[in-house]
Parts: structure tokens; sequence; C-alpha cells
């Protein structure tokens, strides 16, 4: 397998300190399979806070950074970028100057020439970029374009494939294994009580004692793996942690398959060797 490419962005916060060359790996790894960009990757994977980044890029480029908290709508900055190529390209004009020749477009990696190149065109207008980060961005598209209030935030899900059907739900996404790499249970509407029906009565059944709230997830599994509470007696906060679970054996994984592929590389570990001690 080839390695990923280098990319800018990583480069400059390898330089600053804030994630080193084995976690950049793993990143790219992780963005090579799953796209996206690199910035709102490292964040998901908990690597390193958006803050953090967004300052590493505005020193490392020389820029400067935009809030988008309070940000007065520019209607005509808005109409220079359509919303369906601000949300692709995950940037979001700003406003417009020099009586609109040229327009500030804020964006989490201005090192991106392509897409200046493209909201330039698009625009006909020159672009000053300004870094933000990309949790802001898609809040100020929700607000200023879709005038929403985003209720959740969303969330990184390594599941969802770079060619996969976007109609797909995330409860089909859902997976918990057990430690031989069973899955245990495939999707939340397993384990979530269906809809209760006014006219057909509930059928009398031995109850049993669903985990206490204070629960940790790993006993709320060992719960699972018993065959312990039935499914119509899991808590909402009971389901929070088992996605807790997912995205840390998700962030495990992809950790580890960065340095089993770096140790590899470098001469310090046969693939015939691993391959004989996976199946011990």
């Amino acid at each position: 397998m080839a390695p990923p490419s280098r990319n800018r962005i990583g480069d400059i916060l390898v330089k600053a300190r804030v994630i080193d060359e084995l976690q950049l790996r793993s990143a790219l790894a992780s963005l090579d399979q799953w796209g996206g960009r690199l910035s709102r990757t490292i964040a998901d994977l908990g690597l390193a806070t958006e803050d953090v980044i967004i300052d590493a890029i505005c020193q490392g480029l020389g820029m400067q950074r935009v809030s988008l908290g309070n940000l007065t709508k520019d209607a005509g900055a808005l109409a220079r970028v359509d919303i369906s190529l601000a949300e692709q390209k995950g940037v979001f004009p700003v406003s417009l100057k020099d009586n609109g020749k040229t327009l500030v477009l804020a964006m989490s990696d201005p090192s991106d020439l392509a897409t200046l190149d493209q909201v330039a065109a698009r625009a006909r207008a020159r672009i000053v970029p300004m870094v933000a980060g990309d949790r802001e961005i898609e809040t100020a598209i929700l607000r200023h374009y879709r005038n929403q209030e985003p209720s959740v935030s969303t969330r990184f899900n390594p599941t969802r494939r770079k060619d996969a059907d976007t109609t797909t739900s995330d409860e089909d996404e859902f997976k918990v294994v057990d430690m031989s790499g069973n899955t245990v249970v495939k999707r939340i509407a397993d384990i979530t009580p269906p809809a209760a029906s006014a006219s057909a009565p509930r059928a009398s059944a031995p109850t049993e004692k669903a985990a206490p709230a204070g629960s940790s997830a790993a006993d709320i599994l060992d719960e699972i793996l018993a065959g312990g509470a039935p499914a119509n007696e899991w808590t909402e906060e009971n389901l929070q942690r088992l996605q807790t679970v997912q995205q840390n054996q998700e962030k495990s994984s992809k950790i580890l398959r960065a340095l089993l592929e770096l140790l590899i590389e470098k001469g310090q570990l046969q693939q015939r060797e691993l391959a004989t001690r996976m199946r011990l």
C-alpha cells in the first residue's frame, strides 16, 4: 500500500508540534480512506482541538483568523458563492470589498489553491482568504444560507465511505464488536425500543434489571455480551456510552494501522511475521 501523500497543513502542524509524524500519518491514512479535510480529521480523531489547529495554521501561513460566531450577514457575498459549492469545499463568503471586486473568504485550508481558483472563477472576484474552523464554517453555512441553527454538532463518522450512499442513516452504521471481533450490536435500532402501540397490549414477560444510569461503557458492553438488559430498557445515556465505545475503537484501529505500516516500511517488522502472530 502506497503511503498517503503529504499535505502542507500537516507539515505546518508537525512543525508547530501540534501533532507528531506518526499522528500525521494516521490522519492522512484516514483522510485517504474516508475523504474530507485534514484539519477536521485531526480534530475528530482527538489529536488536537480545532482552536489549537487553526491558531497553528494562522501562524504557519502568516494569515488572519476570522470569527464567524457573531458575523453580520452579507447578502452580496452570499450571492457570489452558491451553497452547494460552499458546503462541498468547506468555505464561507464573509464579505465583499472594493465595490464587489474583492471577496473575503473563510476556509480551514487556505493552501488549497484549487478551491481558491474555483471560488474566484464563480464569484468573479479577487479572493482574500482568512482562516476559520471547519465547525465554524458549517455553522455559518446553516445560519446564513439556510436560516437554521444547528441543534446537534456534526460528528465525524469514519464508517461512511467516500462513495457510500448518502441516504444511509447513522443507525445502520452503528456497530459494537466484542474482543474477538464479532459483531454484538449492529444497529442502534437493535437496542432502541420501538414506538409503543396503543392498541396492542404488551405480552407479559420476565423483567430483567436494566443497566444502572451510572454504568461505565465497559459495564454496558459486559451486559450486552452476557445477554443482560432487554432492548426496551436501554436509556439514552447508555446509547451515548456505546457510541463513545465505537468512536474509540475506530480511532484505535486507525492509529494501529498507521503504526504497523510505518514499522513495515522502516523494516522493523516483516509482513509474514505479522501475519503469523495475528493467527496465534
